[in-house]
């Protein structure tokens, strides 16, 4: 186990506050209250902050996953105490030879494609170009990284909810969209704001609807950690243009990844994931909030990374050091060839979902 947990002990041993608990008795998506145990006794093995231990269940009509009880709204600040998401991208000067290449290559194909303005690119980044249709891998990650916006030639307006530092923010603009975040983390929104970037501290509720309006709203794995998911997704709806459309992206409770490892695969991440979708009961979900059409984004590899974070769970290693274990590549293509012939199995679930135009 990592150095912090044999510092620290094990911080599951102690109990989350016992007045900072929210009892549900029913699935927070569809509220059934039909539903069985998937797992008991989860921990924090990621992060390794949080106290207590966590069942979660299983709704029977929809087949979400969710906690219950989970950490309430006042007291959930506890399972963050380590949590780092917003790390920001490594300077170009800072990178090795082969991560400079790597960098001017994906920005020649964004700058491309996207209409972006990222450099160094130069003749390396037309070479990208074409690599990048050649790599249809390559080419999927790039399209995910920019969440696969359409180019645009005027200021569309696009809003990231939980935007961290503005990592994603500050490529989209380069791609000519006038872009807004909100993040609920402090130091985020400072550092966002430090790069001249117009990003609010708070939630959706930061934004008034007859004042805000979007052509885009992105949610980049932050709809599994919010306590009322559809209340978030009704809100977007709200706030975007007629024929405006969301893009969303979050595990998958239905993956061949949470299938093979169970309670140490690393999508589950107790007690911050509150609530985890199937790929169905996301889409139904959108079409309940009032979306009309929503679109299943392009299959990209993804297993490798999930399952190796999931091996370390498995094995007492912090997923996220360098070190990390391995898993046998026959498992990794098998399951990435089912992804890719199956949606609903995949480990992410990216989608967009469009409003009624006027």
């Amino acid at each position: 186990m990592n150095d912090f947990v044999s510092q620290n002990r094990k911080p599951w041993s102690k109990s989350w506050p016992s007045d900072g608990l929210e009892y549900l008795n029913q699935c927070p998506v569809c509220e059934s209250k039909q539903r069985e145990v998937i797992h008991k006794d989860l921990t924090d093995n990621v992060f390794f902050c949080a106290p207590g231990k966590w069942t979660l269940w299983k709704c029977a009509d929809c087949e979400s996953g969710y906690l219950d009880p989970r950490p309430n709204t006042e007291t959930i600040n506890l399972a963050y105490q380590r949590y780092f998401t917003h790390n920001e991208a490594s300077n170009y000067s800072s990178l090795s030879f082969l991560g400079k290449l790597r960098r001017r290559l994906a920005n020649g194909d964004r700058n491309y494609r996207y209409g972006t303005h990222d450099y160094p690119a130069g003749i390396i980044g037309i070479i990208g170009i074409l690599a990048s249709a050649l790599m249809t891998n390559v080419r999927a990650d790039i399209d995910a990284a920019m969440r696969h916006l359409p180019k645009v030639n005027t200021k569309n307006r696009l809003l990231d909810l939980g935007c961290g530092n503005g990592a994603f923010l500050l490529r989209a603009r380069s791609a000519s969209w006038d872009v807004v975040g909100v993040d609920f983390d402090p130091r985020a929104v400072k550092a966002a704001c430090s790069q001249g970037l117009d990003v609010r501290l708070g939630g959706v509720e930061t934004l008034d609807p007859s004042i805000d309006q979007f052509d885009i709203i992105t949610l980049s794995h932050v709809i599994e950690h919010v306590h009322h998911p559809v209340e978030i997704l009704q809100a977007c709806y709200k706030l975007l243009k007629p024929g405006g459309h969301l893009w969303l992206e979050t595990p998958n409770i239905a993956s061949e990844g949470h299938r093979l490892f169970g309670e140490n695969w690393r999508g589950l991440e107790p007690p911050r994931h509150l609530v985890l979708f199937t790929l169905k009961s996301m889409c139904n979900t959108l079409s309940a909030a009032g979306f009309l059409q929503v679109e299943v984004q392009a299959y990209r590899p993804l297993c490798e990374g999930i399952f190796r974070a999931s091996q370390a769970i498995s094995d007492g290693v912090d997923p996220y050091s360098v070190i990390r274990s391995n898993v046998p590549p026959s498992l990794v293509n098998k399951t990435e060839r089912i992804a890719k012939r199956d949606p609903g199995c995949r480990e992410f679930i990216t989608v967009k979902a469009w409003k009624k135009r006027g």
